[in-house]
């Protein structure tokens, strides 16, 4: 029986109904070239062609329409209670206006149905307190109108008025002057609070308000200040102040505590920790530190289990970028993860200029501080997902968040860098910076906006959903998959051109006029990341391309190149103005994003017999190494950047040793053969398994399993960073002649943890499988196939005055 069976031919079916089941709405087998039922029927068989792809998505598109169409319905008795007190005082469209609305009416639908959303989620409890749960939930309690009945106009007319932001503004701006003068004390307040020398708590806030808190604006300054020095400390367990936390502070100072120059404040660690314990006089400033970090995480964890405050999750937000920065991911993971829960449960991500007119207990102040702090957690979100190589987790629609910040004090506050009141000797010696406006929220302001920008990115590209949607338009070779494919990448290219193109001059940096001086380290970091994340938008098409010839690989490995160059000499500009000790978390990633390109731009480019030194040293490389290498020393979790980029450098340098000796060999009679010195150190053994490929590297990119090499180490050590010659970045545009090789992984930080290091990274995975292992995270070896792609939209910015 067995035999019979295999001895029968195979039918061919199709996964499709043929035109004349599908008239006749009868079954269909699918077999061809005719189905069974056309037999019986006696009837021709044909298949028609499945529909594109575009015209799926614009039956889902027409769907979703509908059904916003659907609750807007659903809503309208709740909308017209509360507008029905005037609307006559609506404004009347003009013709131009309803032909504007007419051709964009799916845009207003959807922003309108955000604004019936948020209105119907707003919950208030017995307080006035602002909470977010949905309508759905058993304990949503809508805004009271007896008790925050919002005026007429608050409903009608969100844009605000401008007479009245003017004195919100004046107000909040002349508060922050007056918190500015009242600090002192309130500094020795705080330090009384978390029984710390005054002395070392001024010289923390120093640190933290001059390095730290400019780049995301976690804490806002003039109600910290108040609060601290509000502090109650004659009333044990009595309620920190709104806006300041005891855990806060501590955070604040376990941060900051690596820059001190601990030789200066022997005396005081000594006279605290005695205080606690007859032995503490013995204790070293090391242990000092630790005990103040261990009070923090105490101080926080105890916090975490109260209800949902603004203090805490700034602490919350604080803690995790100390985490990740020595290199603890899983406690900076979980740590921000719980602060943008906590921001949800707040309501924080709802408009806080419009939820003022339904709950009226707000002040300027308190929308100034909410406002702020949605863009804090969406900021972090997105710099902490690029390290850890894991998709955003605050999300919430930013369109009803806007940037219009009313205090902008601290945009014409006097900036200078901040080394201690007695220095260390390494920066004794740093050059004298004439202090300049800080231009802290307007830098902020730039930064938000770029990271919407990120967002989109690791969305629509370096996501497994990306990497999926682009499997199946790869399938179909339409012109519409082709567009459909290409779309998101030309679509984050259009908005980094405007995006530049509306940055304000005070806050850019053009890389072939580099200023003597660095700029405030917060504009150094927006810089940083612009050219971080033309990389990142590039580094899939030179990935994916199957002809480096092509348009679209050649013009994107020259962006990847000029963005290398960019940030290679923005860095020197930093180093050589502050040093490399206040190089933050973000700028560390910059330069392992530009090293991951000068490593294969040294491997296409170097030629036989050239000393590699020299070879490093023309495209930046060993400068890059260097930065990695000594920024490692104060932030543990850059030792896995640097050891990466290292072991593929012993890779290539032991390439190159395999035919320097090939070389020498064929040199055996007696004539001199080139030069041969390796003087670029390669990993330490520990080097080498921090470098090993995760199982999640390895599952994007399987060439990195076979990528090992057991040569022996070659002795060496860094030479002096070479500065870029005259008409460099010039000549940075090679015709590059081969296609290219894998790159490096964009996510050094990226952890998988299940199965080994090797059993995802065959070529044997299903790429559907592949992409469901990914999961929560993002790919680190995304590619996209943009041949032929138009790029006069490029050069039409190009050609413009403007240059980065």
């Amino acid at each position: 029986m067995p035999t019979e069976v295999e001895q029968k031919p195979k039918s061919k079916h199709r996964k499709s109904t043929c035109a004349g089941c599908r008239r006749r709405k009868s079954k269909c087998d699918g077999k061809t070239p005719k189905c069974t039922t056309c037999i019986a029927y006696k009837d021709d068989c044909h298949y028609d062609k499945p529909p594109s792809l575009a015209y799926v998505r614009s039956l889902e598109e027409e769907i979703q329409e509908l059904k916003a169409q659907l609750r807007q319905a659903k809503t309208q008795v709740w909308l017209s209670r509360a507008g029905s007190h005037d609307d006559k005082k609506l404004p009347s469209a003009s013709p131009a206006s309803e032909t504007a609305g007419s051709q964009s009416s799916g845009q207003a639908l959807a922003h309108r149905n955000r604004h019936v959303k948020w209105e119907a989620d707003i919950s208030v409890d017995d307080t006035g307190s602002v909470t977010f749960h949905n309508s759905t939930s058993p304990i949503h309690e809508p805004p009271s109108s007896q008790r925050h009945h919002p005026p007429i106009t608050a409903h009608l007319n969100y844009s605000g008025n401008l007479h009245e932001d003017q004195r919100v503004k004046r107000d909040l701006i002349l508060n922050a002057t007056h918190q500015r003068q009242i600090e002192p004390f309130a500094i020795a307040n705080g330090a009384a609070k978390t029984n710390v020398p005054k002395e070392i708590s001024h010289e923390l806030l120093k640190y933290h308000w001059c390095w730290q808190h400019p780049l995301f604006l976690f804490v806002y300054r003039p109600a910290f200040t108040r609060g601290m020095a509000m502090v109650d400390l004659n009333t044990p367990g009595a309620q920190d102040p709104p806006y300041f936390s005891e855990s806060l502070l501590k955070v604040i100072h376990a941060h900051c505590a690596r820059f001190l120059n601990h030789d200066v404040y022997q005396d005081q660690y000594h006279s605290v920790l005695s205080q606690h314990s007859p032995m503490g006089s013995s204790m070293s400033a090391g242990e000092f530190m630790q005990k103040m970090t261990d009070e923090a995480r105490f101080g926080l964890g105890m916090d975490m289990l109260r209800n949902s405050s603004i203090p805490t999750i700034q602490a919350l937000l604080q803690q995790s970028a100390r985490e990740v920065m020595f290199g603890r991911s899983s406690q900076a993971w979980t740590f921000s993860g719980v602060a943008f829960r906590m921001a949800l449960d707040m309501g924080i991500h709802l408009p806080s200029d419009k939820l003022q007119a339904f709950v009226k207990s707000l002040t300027p102040e308190d929308i100034e501080i909410r406002k702020r702090l949605f863009w804090s957690c969406y900021t972090w979100d997105k710099i902490l997902s690029l390290y850890l190589g894991r998709m955003p987790g605050f999300t919430p629609a930013t369109e009803e968040i806007p940037l219009t910040f009313m205090d902008d004090y601290s945009d014409s506050d006097l900036w200078a860098p901040y080394y201690g009141e007695t220095p260390t000797p390494e920066l004794a010696n740093a050059p004298n910076y004439p202090p300049c406006p800080g231009y802290v929220v307007s830098c902020f302001r730039q930064l938000c906006k770029i990271c919407v920008i990120l967002n989109d990115l690791m969305h629509s590209i370096y996501s497994s959903e990306a990497a999926a949607r682009r499997e199946m338009e790869e399938e179909d070779h339409s012109a519409e998959a082709k567009a459909a494919s290409e779309a998101p990448f030309v679509r984050i290219s259009r908005d980094l051109r405007d995006w530049l193109i509306s940055l304000p001059p005070h806050l850019r940096i053009n890389p072939d006029q580099m200023p003597s001086l660095a700029p405030p380290v917060h504009i150094m970091s927006l810089n940083l990341l612009y050219h971080t994340t033309v990389i990142l938008l590039h580094r899939p098409v030179v990935l994916g391309a199957r002809d480096m010839s092509a348009p679209g690989p050649a013009r994107s490995w020259q962006m990847c190149i000029q963005a290398t160059g960019a940030i290679h000499d923005l860095i020197m500009l930093q180093a050589n103005t502050f040093g490399l000790n206040h190089v933050s978390y973000l700028n560390a990633y910059s330069v392992y994003i530009a090293a991951t390109i000068a490593v294969l731009r040294f491997e296409r480019e170097y030629q036989p017999g050239e000393d590699p030194t020299v070879a490093a040293q023309k495209n930046g490389l060993s400068f890059l190494l260097e930065v990695l290498q000594k920024t490692s020393s104060t932030m543990p979790a850059l030792e896995r950047s640097n050891a990466i980029i290292r072991k593929r450098m012993k890779a290539a340098l032991d390439r190159q040793k395999a035919q320097q000796s090939q070389v020498r060999r064929t040199y055996s009679n007696g004539s001199t053969p080139p030069n041969a010195k390796f003087s670029i150190p390669t990993p330490t053994s520990h080097q080498m398994d921090l470098a090993q490929p995760t199982a999640f590297q390895a599952l994007s990119n399987p060439a990195l399993v076979h990528g090992a090499y057991s040569q022996p180490d070659t002795p060496g050590s860094f030479v002096a960073p070479m500065q870029w010659q005259s008409g460099m970045r010039s000549s940075l545009y090679s015709e590059p002649a081969h296609g290219s090789e894998d790159f490096l992984p964009a996510f050094p930080g990226q952890q998988f943890p299940v199965g080994s290091e090797h059993s995802f990274g065959s070529n044997e995975v299903d790429p559907h499988a592949r992409t469901a292992l990914l999961g929560y995270n993002l790919d680190p070896h995304p590619r996209l196939s943009t041949g032929d792609i138009d790029w006069n939209f490029m050069d039409t910015f190009e050609g413009q005055s403007v240059h980065m």
